[in-house]
């Protein structure tokens, strides 16, 4: 079973925990995994500049931060600031839900065990995101084109 929870310490964003409990039991199913715990919790920059500094040792905002917390298994705490992926949304000319749709599958990867530390794991985790991203927008089109239909 996969386990998705969603806190909103930052109520900004109209993002839904079912919409990312799809997103992230999707990335799993593809990643032919079948048990993971996974809690997400939508930030602000100044939670994640914290989180960061205490205990990554790094004192900037970022994006997403992902804490695994079994070696052997997946449970991780997955961070989302959700103030950068609306400069992020403005900057890659997407949709707010887009980015964060980016963020939760990147998160999501980050928990199973993808690493972007150097450029070639980096290459490889984003190929495998954008792919899915594509996937994920194409099943949100078909849905969207049925509810027309069906209205």
């Amino acid at each position: 079973m996969i386990a998705v929870d969603l806190t909103k310490a930052y109520k900004d964003i109209p993002f839904s925990g079912s919409a990312v409990k799809h997103i992230a039991q999707f990335v799993c199913k593809k990643e032919k995994i079948i048990h993971a715990e996974l809690s997400f919790v939508f930030v602000n920059d100044k939670t994640i500049r914290a989180i960061n500094k205490k205990y990554l040792h790094h004192d900037y905002v970022t994006d997403v931060i992902t804490f695994s917390f079994e070696p052997k298994a997946i449970s991780a705490e997955i961070y989302i600031n959700t103030q950068q992926a609306k400069r992020q949304s403005k900057e890659n000319h997407v949709t707010v839900k887009n980015e964060i749709t980016r963020l939760v599958v990147h998160g999501t990867l980050h928990a199973i065990g993808y690493t972007d530390t150097t450029m070639v794991a980096q290459k490889k985790m984003n190929l495998i995101q954008e792919r899915y991203i594509s996937e994920l927008s194409l099943q949100e089109k078909k849905k969207e084109k049925n509810a027309r239909k069906n209205s």
